[in-house]
């Protein structure tokens, strides 16, 4: 093995000259982050935000439409926890990068959080709006950066993940802290309905546009579905509205909770070009399940 080193140290030399400083750049950049993160703590400087992290963040949202504008909005906080706060206000700036098929625009750009605020925040909101139709399992990426101005700095930052999924169906839910309900949305974009049982001039499988099958009697849209959509939800977090007529149209299966039944699962059938808004009670009316810009995954099950 000396030998080995003998023969090839120059080598040997030039590869930890090239490694040692990669090794000590590594090690004092962390050694850097958190001396800094304990100066910061010891001034009692706390900037932190509800999806913002420093080191950054990563967000996915799968089963996006891949159309449409929509909001991304996060909180930026002066507390590192409920007890703990900064007693002084903390100006900040936040920036955006966006793809250049996307216009991003900030409702702000800079801003304070206020000491004397109860909240100890500040909220600020994306608006997204793509200038094309992103195709099927492609992907959205947003990044977002804020930084405090004053008196000491500090970045934090996330990555927004967009994933297109089918084409057509998409589903979201409308929630806020605070509140003890939920709106659970699911829309049907395909433009046409699959014939189930023949009638007149049709035939099993044959596809009827959906300015025709809005022209239909009620008896035979029965017999063209647009698409079938299960949910499914746990009642110990979430239990839908009963008194809902689309349960009066499904199936439905159940699930016992100390003797009592809840549903726990809807198959239902929704028309082309059409929305279906449903309502859920939330167990926890402090809890936020908006989804998909609050929550990476829907708390409701989709499939279809």
């Amino acid at each position: 093995m000396l030998k080995f080193f003998k023969k090839h140290r120059i080598t040997t030399l030039i590869i930890l000259l090239i490694v040692l400083p990669l090794a000590i750049f590594t090690v004092a950049k962390f050694v850097k982050l958190d001396f800094h993160s304990y100066f910061l703590n010891a001034k009692n400087f706390y900037f932190t935000s509800n999806r913002l992290k420093k080191g950054n963040a990563i967000y996915r949202v799968n089963n996006w439409s891949g159309v449409g504008s929509f909001d991304i909005s996060f909180d930026l906080l002066s507390e590192k926890n409920s007890y703990v706060y900064t007693d002084y206000d903390i100006p900040y700036q936040v920036t955006y990068v966006c793809p250049s098929d996307v216009t991003c625009s900030l409702d702000k750009s800079t801003g304070t959080v206020y000491s004397s605020s109860l909240t100890h925040s500040d909220t600020v909101t994306l608006n997204v709006v793509p200038t094309r139709v992103y195709a099927e399992n492609e992907t959205l990426v947003i990044h977002i950066s804020a930084q405090s101005t004053a008196p000491y700095k500090e970045l934090i930052s996330a990555d927004f993940e967009y994933v297109v999924g089918k084409q057509g169906i998409t589903y979201s839910i409308d929630d806020e802290a605070a509140r003890t309900y939920m709106i659970f949305k699911i829309t049907n974009a395909i433009n046409y309905c699959t014939v189930i049982e023949a009638f007149g001039d049709y035939a099993v499988n044959d596809l009827i546009p959906n300015e025709v099958y809005r022209t239909l009697s009620d008896a035979n849209k029965a017999k063209c579905i647009g698409e079938e959509i299960t949910i499914n939800f746990n009642p110990n977090t979430i239990f839908i509205d009963t008194t809902d007529n689309l349960i009066n149209s499904s199936t439905y299966t159940n699930t016992t909770i100390q003797g009592t039944d809840y549903l726990n699962s809807l198959t239902f059938t929704i028309e082309p070009v059409s929305t279906i808004a449903i309502k859920f009670y939330k167990v926890n009316p402090s809890a936020n399940y908006t989804y998909p810009n609050g929550n990476a995954t829907s708390i409701v099950g989709v499939s279809f």
